[in-house]
């Protein structure tokens, strides 16, 4: 499995602190059946800034130290960019990491509680410069648990979805574990990630997710989460999602009468 969205870079963000911590996620990932990892480190103008090359330089820095620690885990550039202005242009000066550093595929994070500034906008922009957002965690961000034509209207524009894997197996909630379930049966979203930040409350681990994902979509929906999807990613390839399945219409009195 190919984990798509990790915390684990020592000291670039609020996942882990040191190289210590690192390492531990790193031994539970690898412990869980993930033999990939994208290191996605917050990437936002007001607090963790942090532009491609420091991001190039701490994934060495732990490439070499999970090495000599023994530990089988290939690590991969990334980064869980802000939802911002000018995002082709930083882009392509550099400024901001892609999955793999390929330039083709971006971690976008919509904010939590607020409406997202020009996203149909922005995922036009980026679509026509040849790269595609995928949108992180949308089941946690509200603008999308609101109104699930939101994010139905930002895939069919081009962007693709990344779901949390502790989303889909209740950690956050009934509610929301009960959101990513529709969206996984819709189609709405397309890849998962642990958005691991340490190896407790939000471990780097896929396993249970992915089984549950298979239940609800089947075992090559699954695959294509945690396999195929992550290397498109990563190699900059074609990734060609299906269409959304429509909404189910609301049941009328009578359906909801006889229990239809």
């Amino acid at each position: 499995m190919i984990d798509t969205h990790c915390h684990l870079l020592p000291g670039l963000d609020d996942g882990a602190p040191d190289m210590a911590a690192a390492e531990a996620m790193a031994r539970v990932a690898a412990e869980d059946g993930v033999s990939q990892i994208v290191a996605t480190p917050h990437s936002r103008e007001w607090d963790y800034n942090n532009e491609r090359s420091r991001i190039l330089t701490a994934v060495e820095a732990l490439r070499v130290h999970l090495k000599r620690a023994g530990i089988p885990l290939r690590l991969h550039v990334g980064a869980e960019v802000h939802l911002t202005d000018r995002l082709v242009a930083k882009i392509r000066s550099g400024q901001l990491a892609t999955f793999g550093d390929a330039g083709k595929y971006l971690l976008l994070e919509c904010p939590y509680r607020t409406p997202p500034v020009r996203l149909e906008e922005t995922i036009f922009e980026l679509r026509v410069a040849g790269i595609t957002p995928v949108l992180a965690h949308p089941e946690r961000i509200r603008w999308f648990q609101e109104d699930l034509a939101r994010l139905e209207s930002a895939i069919r524009l081009g962007a693709l979805g990344q779901m949390t894997s502790s989303s889909l197996v209740g950690d956050f909630g009934r509610t929301i574990a009960a959101l990513a379930e529709t969206m996984v049966r819709r189609g709405l979203v397309h890849a998962l990630g642990s958005d691991a930040h340490d190896t407790e409350h939000r471990p780097p681990r896929l396993a249970a997710a992915r089984a549950r994902w298979a239940e609800l979509a089947g075992d090559d929906a699954a695959r294509i989460a945690v396999e195929d999807a992550p290397r498109a990613f990563l190699g900059g390839t074609p990734f060609e999602a299906a269409a959304p399945s429509p909404a189910p219409a609301p049941r009328g009195f009578l359906d909801r009468l006889l229990g239809r």
